[in-house]
């Protein structure tokens, strides 16, 4: 069995993404995976190209990001946020104590 014929698409993902597409890379707490950056970017149907355009970035700065976050090495929160706004999305910022999740204002 594979893991598209296992998966479950979010009750409140937009149509237009195809999660069937998703590479599961670790898996977090029940209902929660993480997938890396290029990933997301290629669920949503974008180039890094477009992301770089959309985020007033240059493409190697978008390489960049994605390098990095792959490797897990650092990315400056603002550079993640333009390059999240390229994709068309936003950034979300938690931090768990005690198995509760707290939603921090960025």
């Amino acid at each position: 069995m594979s893991n598209t014929s296992t998966r479950k698409t979010p009750a409140d993902a937009p149509a237009e993404i195809d999660w069937s597409r998703a590479k599961r890379v670790v898996r977090t707490r029940k209902g929660h995976e993480r997938i890396p950056l290029a990933s997301v970017r290629k669920i949503v149907g974008k180039t890094q190209v477009e992301v770089a355009d959309a985020a007033e970035m240059p493409q190697g700065d978008v390489s960049r990001v994605e390098g990095r976050a792959a490797l897990g090495e650092d990315i400056r929160l603002s550079t993640l946020r333009r390059y999240a706004r390229g994709l068309g999305g936003e950034i979300e910022l938690a931090i768990v104590v005690g198995g509760r999740r707290y939603l921090v204002e960025i």
